[in-house]
């Protein structure tokens, strides 16, 4: 059988004796409109299949009833996690989501955010890039009082909301297991220095060090960019090292699994020889051998929470929210000394 053409408010409002405007505020369930009038319309909809016309909508607000998101890594789990979440809340709001994928570049960001400019969006979710220092483009969005919630990844300001795991935390309570495992040539395994995120890891580390009266080793802080090459050169340099760390945090999921392969190949036992701990929300860090120890941001609950966020801010609360969500330490395989 064929399927019924879509009718038209003016379809409706003829066939009920009614005026378009009625029929429109009926739909959008205006409380100007009487509820028997609401409810004859909305059962008038239903049966002659009308279905609302987004792009006239768009046309008379100016934007289209979309949400705008820009992740740095677009296959990761993590992201895909995040995303998930968003998509989830933004479709019970009568949203869909356009995703755009950086991949670590400060340029193509930039490109993204003018793309989802001129696709007019709602409002846009972002995480920033490993290389963004200049956040003008940003800045640009609030000027034309288009909403944006960074997820993950925060930037430097009080002037926009964001979702962020418990970053300070989180370190100093994998640092503290690591401690009570009996480790004391702790290090550690940065991204780029930029990223707030790493900062606050950084001294969640360095804090529970101090707390523990164990000696900060600039030496056994490695950076790296945010890529599996990079990151097991890093880990390589730190196990060559003629006292080498007996101890390695990880500070997301491609270091973490970028360390372990490091390890490996170095021929060491984990946990004996070298333990290790990372942030990670990958399910199957549990599967691996040895299985390893995590920190889960509840990649999810950052989306949907993110998400709820912005759509605050579209039907009209301008006030930044700071949202953090706290994070899960799994202990596994990699972290426990055998006793």
């Amino acid at each position: 059988m064929a399927a019924k053409n879509s009718s038209s408010l003016k379809d409706i409002a003829a066939k009920l004796g009614i005026s378009i405007a009625t029929v429109s505020r009926a739909l959008q369930d205006n409380p100007a409109i009487s509820k028997a009038t609401r409810e004859r319309v909305a059962q008038a909809a239903r049966e002659m299949n009308y279905s609302k016309n987004f792009i006239a909508d768009s046309l008379r607000s100016g934007q289209l009833p979309v949400i705008g998101v820009i992740v740095p890594h677009a296959v990761t789990l993590f992201y895909s996690s995040v995303l998930d979440g968003i998509e989830q809340v933004a479709a019970q709001d009568g949203y869909a989501v356009i995703n755009m994928n950086s991949h670590e570049s400060y340029e193509e960001e930039r490109c993204n955010v003018r793309s989802l400019q001129n696709l007019h969006v709602a409002g846009i979710i972002a995480s920033v890039t490993q290389e963004t220092e200049d956040f003008s483009h940003f800045d640009a969005l609030a000027k034309e009082h288009l909403p944006v919630v960074f997820v993950a990844r925060d930037i430097p300001t009080r002037n926009y909301s964001s979702v962020t795991a418990d970053s300070v935390e989180a370190a100093h309570r994998a640092t503290r297991h690591l401690i009570e495992q009996g480790c004391r040539r702790i290090a550690i395994l940065c991204g780029p220095n930029r990223l707030k995120m790493v900062t606050e890891r950084k001294h969640g580390y360095i804090e529970a060090l101090h707390d523990n009266r164990l000696l900060v080793r600039p030496e056994y802080v490695a950076y790296s960019d945010i890529n599996t090459q990079a990151a097991m050169q890093a880990t390589e340099r730190l196990l060559s090292m003629p006292e080498r760390p007996d101890a390695i945090i990880a500070l997301n999921d491609t270091l973490l699994f970028a360390a372990m392969k490091a390890i490996k190949n170095k021929g060491l036992d984990m946990p004996d020889d070298v333990t290790l701990i990372g942030f990670s929300d990958v399910e199957y860090a549990e599967y691996v051998s040895p299985s390893l120890s995590t920190i889960e941001d509840q990649s999810r609950l950052m989306g949907e929470t993110a998400c709820r966020i912005l759509l605050n801010h579209i039907n009209g609360s301008p006030a930044p929210v700071k949202k953090i969500i706290p994070t899960i330490q799994r202990v596994r395989e990699s972290s426990c000394k055998k006793r």
